[in-house]
């Protein structure tokens, strides 16, 4: 059976779903990003996690070496056209984030925009940081961007209905246990179709804990692209550079 992600990420739907996640965006958190970190003009960045590429190729744009990983077929595919066509050099590898090895060492490693917490054990979510450790330099930068747990409960709008051309999408939420549980119904020419997300919430305590069982420890943390201070309570985002 597949896992949800492997599903939803590889179908024709989710690029259109998720349309309003545009470049605009991604550049206010990469100039975020590059902000708070000194980097040489060849820094090795590693985008794990990278989906369709939208920071991978802006870091590309500014002239780093750049390597994304994600395990959607589909969704690198559209990374790969999208740096064919701007004429811009980037590696993309079809791996899993918790796994993949390289013999090199980065710079910087991107973990962000919520590509974590998909499974259903600590274990296999917090394998990650075990792999960032491994292929992080010495004075490299661990930039990870989650979800705020505390906000996502107290600020989860339980339905929502829109319309993306001639589809009209319906999503439910709810907070299962110790996850957020979206329900997505795409209903278009008379079909209908049923997707699935699945992302465990956790803590700044738990992520934290984790991070420094990993000999990472958090330099500093933030609650948004803006960059303004983290509050557990109204912080859209969670926000943590990291170093070994």
């Amino acid at each position: 059976m597949k896992l949800w992600f492997e599903e939803w990420f590889e179908s024709d739907e989710y690029s259109t779903v998720y349309k309003h996640r545009n470049n605009e965006e991604a550049e206010i958190l990469i100039s975020f990003i590059l902000s708070k970190i000194n980097l040489s003009g060849d820094a090795k960045i590693l985008d794990l996690g990278c989906g369709a590429g939208r920071h991978t190729l802006l870091l590309a744009k500014r002239g780093f070496q750049v390597t994304g990983i994600d395990q959607s077929a589909k969704l690198l595919s559209v990374a790969v056209d999208e740096a064919q066509k701007n004429g811009l050099h980037a590696r993309f590898i079809k791996d899993d984030i918790r796994t993949v090895s390289f013999s090199e060492k980065f710079d910087v490693i991107l973990n962000v925009f919520t590509s974590f917490g998909y499974f259903e054990n600590d274990d296999d979510n917090f394998a990650l940081f075990t792999n960032v450790e491994k292929h992080l330099s010495d004075e490299g930068v661990f930039v990870f961007d989650f979800l705020n747990a505390e906000n996502v409960k107290r600020n989860l709008i339980p339905f929502s209905e829109d319309e993306i051309g001639d589809m009209v999408v319906k999503q439910s939420r709810k907070i299962e246990g110790n996850k957020v549980i979206k329900e997505i119904v795409l209903l278009q020419n008379g079909e209908r179709k049923n997707y699935r997300e699945s992302v465990r919430l956790y803590s700044k305590t738990d992520l934290l804990g984790a991070l420094n069982k990993n000999n990472l420890s958090v330099e500093m943390i933030f609650g948004s692209y803006d960059g303004e201070a983290f509050d557990e309570f109204s912080s859209p985002r969670l926000i943590l550079l990291c170093k070994k």
